[in-house]
């Protein structure tokens, strides 16, 4: 079994050292565009449950460095319990070019609030991010840059975690990261596995051509990713990464341990409707590579031997990976989080993956299975 468990973790090892290629080949890509023509960009945003979030997204997108006529802000209110409804229409007063929308009964969640959205967009560039975000002053201007190319069909962009200052929200960060990084160096690859909905953003046309989130609007979360393999399994090169720091949009941490538990529990139920079969491989073997190194651990800590320097190795070329990443958006790298995180990722990757099976969970006040 040790044996087994060392291959498994070499094995590992090499795939952080491609994806460190990747994120290279990633950050050395040459921008398509010659920075003139300021396209037109629809932004829209779902959002359920976020009176206490919604005026400084508000305030974020009005004040972005972009010509008022073209750009438009489309907030589409997903049937919200609290008064964030009433706070969307109080902090937009004033502002033109904010359009406010309202789910009707029949229709609910993410998708559907986002597909209504696009639905009465008048751009042909759709940017979503999350009501819980905040997005940087150029943001717009990169956006329309890498759009100035025909072949860029979806644009994928660096989200971080900022704003918490407890050792939970660090270790927030520090994993969220690594996400980040999977996702931009995978895409440097040519082989995309994942987006984030907090920084996307795609042609109009080319949604309405694949379908938009026909035949997945019933899963809760994926609409960022769902979209993605339908694109590029119409346009296999037409997905880019917005490898400019300055891009980079700011999120928020989970502020409990309860909160986040529900959070990631909603991301992995996703994972069994992927029709990708090297994305679901890579879920399954990276599960695979977290127990191997729990077990090899373990084993070391009674019988130490040779399986030691592998584990160090491990350790060596995730935080270097980690590392540039965290560079990229600005962040500061915690070493003492990245520890702990060695220890505690592997049993809550294994327990999200399996809960995620039919767990019930709860998120923005809805029941989900």
């Amino acid at each position: 079994m040790t044996i087994a468990f060392s291959l498994i973790l070499s094995v590992y090892c090499l795939l952080v050292l491609v994806l460190l290629l990747g994120w290279t080949q990633m950050r050395h890509r040459r921008i398509p565009g010659l920075g003139k023509v300021k396209c037109g960009i629809s932004i829209v945003v779902a959002c359920r449950n976020e009176e206490e979030n919604i005026e400084n997204l508000v305030q974020s997108l009005s004040s972005l460095h972009y010509p008022s006529d073209k750009f438009e802000v489309i907030l589409v209110d997903d049937h919200s319990t609290d008064k964030t409804r009433e706070r969307m229409k109080n902090i937009t007063q004033g502002l033109s070019n904010f359009v406010l929308v309202h789910l009707q009964e029949k229709a609910e969640g993410k998708k559907q609030a986002l597909q209504i959205g696009i639905s009465q967009s008048k751009f042909n560039v759709i940017a979503t991010t999350d009501a819980d975000c905040i997005a940087p002053l150029d943001w717009l201007s990169y956006l329309s840059l890498f759009f100035e190319n025909e072949e860029t069909k979806m644009l994928v962009g660096a989200v971080r975690l900022s704003g918490g200052h407890s050792f939970f929200s660090r270790l927030q960060t520090m994993e969220f990261s690594s996400l980040v990084g999977t996702a931009a160096a995978a895409i440097g690859l040519g082989h995309p596995v994942m987006s984030n909905g907090a920084n996307l953003a795609f042609r109009k046309e080319v949604f309405e051509t694949v379908d938009g989130y026909e035949g997945n609007i019933q899963i809760p979360s994926g609409d960022d990713e769902f979209l993605m393999r339908k694109i590029i399994n119409r346009y296999p090169k037409g997905i880019v990464f917005m490898n400019f720091p300055e891009s980079t949009v700011s999120s928020q941490p989970q502020p409990s341990i309860h909160d986040f538990f529900y959070q990631r529990l909603r991301w992995a139920g996703k994972w069994k409707h992927n029709s990708d079969v090297l994305t679901r491989m890579l879920a399954v073997f990276i599960l695979m590579s977290q127990i191997a190194f729990t077990a090899l651990m373990i084993k070391d800590i009674f019988h130490p031997d040779m399986t030691i320097a592998l584990l160090f190795f491990k350790i060596l070329v995730e935080s270097i990976f980690v590392f540039v990443v965290i560079r990229f958006l600005g962040l500061r790298f915690d070493w003492l989080g990245f520890i702990m995180l060695q220890i505690i990722y592997p049993v809550y990757v294994t327990g999200i993956g399996l809960l995620s099976l039919g767990w019930s969970y709860q998120w923005k006040r809805r029941n989900y299975k």
